[in-house]
């Protein structure tokens, strides 16, 4: 056997040897990542600044009294609008202050036909028109976290804005007059969120809101009506978390 034989020979074992070591060493560390568990995935976090929008109904108990008698206009119709708020999670609670303003549509009326002592004439038609225009709310929540799931109650302060109007017809004639009015009350709701993504999530919940009762002066008829209203908001909405 030549000498550049037997120099072939030796590199040719030497090369085995040395692959055979590096199967030896690699695969054992190899295995051992395999059988290692995954990392933990990062824990959910609600704390942080929020905005959004929502959409829903607002189905009313609005009960009118009158000199004519006491009737329900009942307004009720689609309201949506948005809302701000900022979280704070310990452990597996949340804290946290939200404001939200909701345009509506709500409408309602009620009729009446007053008797000779109660209206300006035998036979007088009286119409109690309810349009509420909207509601808005600052309420503290509390929470408990599930991972990307929320479950929430919350409750505070309500105001409301709704235009009034009474119809009075006597001997075909027929009087109108208006009233804009803006009420303060409040609030008590609960809801359920879930994170879509990093920094979106998804809701749906459902507000009470009480503004007691207001007596209201129709001077233009000369007829006093009293309103005492309860709305019951149902909404869907998203957030997007500023601080996620």
């Amino acid at each position: 056997m030549s000498a550049v034989t037997r120099f072939q020979v030796a590199a040719s074992s030497s090369a085995i040897a040395l692959a055979i070591a590096l199967i030896l060493v690699v695969l054992p560390a190899r295995a051992a990542d395999l059988t290692r568990a995954p990392p933990a995935p990062a824990p959910y976090n609600w704390t942080g600044a929020y905005v959004g929008v929502n959409f829903g109904g607002a189905f009313n108990r609005e009960a009118a009294t009158t000199p004519f008698g006491s009737g329900s206009t009942d307004p009720s119709g689609v309201l949506g609008g948005a809302q701000i708020g900022y979280n704070y999670q310990f452990s597996s609670w949340l804290l946290g202050i939200e404001a939200e303003f909701d345009g509506t549509v709500a409408q309602g009326t009620t009729n009446f036909i007053g008797p000779s002592t109660a209206g300006p004439g035998t036979g007088t038609a009286l119409a109690v028109f309810g349009d509420h225009n909207w509601y808005t709310t600052l309420s503290g929540r509390l929470g408990y976290v599930m991972g990307p799931v929320l479950v929430f109650a919350k409750g505070g302060g309500a105001w409301m804005n709704a235009d009034y109007k009474l119809d009075v017809t006597n001997s075909g004639v027929t009087a109108t007059s208006s009233i804009t009015n803006t009420r303060s009350g409040w609030n008590a709701g609960v809801g359920l969120e879930y994170l879509l993504f990093q920094r979106w999530s998804a809701k749906l919940e459902y507000d009470y809101l009480n503004f007691g009762t207001s007596t209201l002066s129709f001077v233009d008829v000369s007829i006093p009506a009293s309103f005492k209203t309860q709305v019951n908001e149902f909404k869907i909405g998203l957030n997007y978390h500023l601080g996620y």
